[in-house]
């Protein structure tokens, strides 16, 4: 007899046993279902089969509904509509059944995968541990000798500047690592480096050398600023540097280039500017301006030989010289210590400039290069020097050229440029014995003077000689030129001072003798000078005076 549970799995097929085996839900439901205990029914029964025996039932069907009591009847009722249900939870389970198939077969595929990965992943690990060894055992020595590309490139393409330059420290590093390879025997490694390095070393001296030569040929140009290509230079001296450490030879011609470059620039810069100079319209003072001369008796507030504000140009400030275009189109007059001020003043700008360019880019025997750089320049100034102090009598003009000389002197002591102050030393041996030839001159026309009668007519015991008043001029001059940094005994200057003090002490001893009030005569000349010198610091010339004042003093 079949079970429950197969007569709830068939298809609903009379006489037919399903092929489907059931669910396992189903079957785990029906597991421990007990099937009843029928009774074989008897003959009375056999209505029954006629109430319920319809076509299409089996005969096993028949038998089970002739021994089923009608009680049970409402019991299969319930199991149908229990069947019913599950059919329709199987419907909805079906496809979660497939799902889940899938899900398996899916997940076991993944743990198969995974299981790869893992191989894998510890082949990779493996393979990591043994590029990091090869890589901790190998990378300083790629570090060492690999030549970056952007070296080679900056070398042949790259601006030569302050960043170009840096890239010359990376060839000269290689080139000290590649020793201590060779060193090490390691010759096959270093060897085909080491032709690359030098072709690199070969390029960056050839570039390095066409830099200085444009530069150097820039300022053969009339009217290119030095200071721009002076600054365009140092912007690559350790180009230079390495220049010179590569090929000394090389570099010393670059350099002996440069000297001869600058050596004409100079000497073409200032030839251009002395002719301006010589353009200006110069005060001129012949031999009138002498102590005795015409001056000294038709002479007026304009014509009066005296040091005025001239005197103030020695302590000036102004560190600006007279350009070029004023000097050709000034028509005002000038002396001749303006000239001179402006021409060696920019002198030694400019050789301050050329000192500290060459220290900082050639570094060393810069005096001795700057010297060979200027000299014609030199041979320039002394000359222009020559020219103002020949066949002029301008003594004042003569001893502010001394003072400015040693103002530049001490400025160029501080910035420590002993090839300039030579130039000017030569400039103090023109101008000290000029100097003194005018005192000699002055001296001289001073004693003729005295002798002449004009002299003698123009004594007075009320007013100062003409001859007092031209020699206190010229001593307040004089010490309005001497400075406490200047002011030594043994300068020309003192010694003058005293001479002209004395030549005219002689000549008014002398005019004194052709007055009856003598004594009268000399007070009011020497009280003049002194009244004079008292404007003066500290002066040994108004401490003299006053003795002699106190002593001829009327009683």
């Amino acid at each position: 007899m079949s079970t429950a549970v197969d007569k709830l799995t068939d298809e609903n097929q009379p006489g037919q046993v399903s092929q489907q085996a059931p669910h396992p839900l189903l079957k785990a439901l029906f597991d421990n279902w007990e099937e009843p205990k029928y009774q074989v029914p008897s003959q009375q029964s056999k209505d029954v089969t006629l109430e319920f025996g319809d076509e299409g039932r089996s005969l096993e069907e028949v038998r089970f509904l002739q021994t089923t009591r009608p009680s049970q009847f409402d019991d299969e009722d319930e199991l149908v509509q229990f069947k019913d249900t599950l059919e329709q939870f199987e419907e909805v389970l079906m496809p979660l059944g497939g799902f889940l198939k899938r899900f398996n077969e899916q997940l076991a595929n993944l743990s198969k995968e995974l299981e790869s990965l893992k191989t894998k992943a510890t082949a990779l690990s493996s393979n990591l541990d043994r590029e990091r060894e090869l890589e901790q055992k190998y990378s300083p020595m790629v570090g060492d000798l690999a030549i970056p590309p952007e070296v080679v490139r900056e070398i042949y393409n790259g601006e030569v500047n302050k960043s170009w330059c840096e890239v010359l420290n990376v060839i000269e590093d290689k080139r000290l690592i590649y020793e201590k390879y060779t060193e090490e025997h390691h010759m096959e490694l270093v060897a085909p480096l080491k032709q690359l390095l030098e072709a690199l070393n070969k390029k960056a001296l050839e570039r390095i050398k066409m830099f200085v030569v444009s530069k150097i040929k820039k300022l053969r140009v009339v009217g290119t600023p030095s200071q721009v290509v002076q600054s365009e230079l140092l912007g690559a001296k350790e180009a230079f540097n390495y220049l010179q450490k590569q090929e000394p030879s090389l570099a010393l011609e670059l350099k002996q280039a440069y000297i001869y470059t600058m050596r004409w620039y100079y000497k073409a810069y200032f030839h251009r500017y002395v002719s301006s100079l010589a353009k200006l319209h110069l005060q001129l003072y012949e031999k009138s301006a002498l102590i005795g001369g015409v001056q000294s008796y038709f002479h007026t507030q304009q014509t009066e030989y005296t040091i005025g504000k001239r005197s103030s140009i020695v302590t000036a400030e102004d560190p600006t010289v007279m350009p070029a275009q004023i000097a050709e189109h000034n028509p005002a007059k000038s002396c001749v210590e303006v000239g001179f001020r402006s021409f060696n003043l920019a002198l030694c700008d400019n050789a301050s400039v050329e000192f500290l360019f060459m220290s900082e880019f050639f570094g060393e025997n810069v005096n001795a290069l700057l010297e060979q750089i200027l000299d014609p320049t030199y041979q320039l100034g002394s000359a222009y020097t020559k020219s103002l102090i020949t066949n002029s009598y301008d003594i004042f003009g003569v001893l502010i050229m001394i003072r400015l000389s040693q103002s530049l002197i001490f400025e160029l002591q501080k910035r420590r440029i002993p090839a300039v102050e030579d130039y000017l030393n030569l400039q103090m041996i023109l101008l000290w014995p000029r100097f003194q030839q005018l005192v000699d001159a002055n001296c001289e026309n001073l004693k003729r003077a005295a002798s002449k009668s004009s002299a003698i007519t123009m004594i007075s015991t009320s007013a100062p000689h003409p001859l007092t008043i031209q020699f206190t001029n010229l001593i307040y001059g004089f010490h309005q030129l001497t400075h406490k940094e200047t002011q030594t005994t043994q300068e020309p200057l003192s010694q003058s001072i005293q001479r002209l003090r004395n030549d005219y002490e002689q000549v008014m001893t002398k005019l004194s003798k052709n007055t009856k009030q003598a004594e009268l005569f000399l007070y009011t000349n020497y009280a003049h000078v002194l009244s004079v010198l008292t404007e003066c610091e500290s002066s040994t010339e108004r401490d003299h005076f006053q003795v002699l004042v106190s002593a001829f003093e009327p009683s």
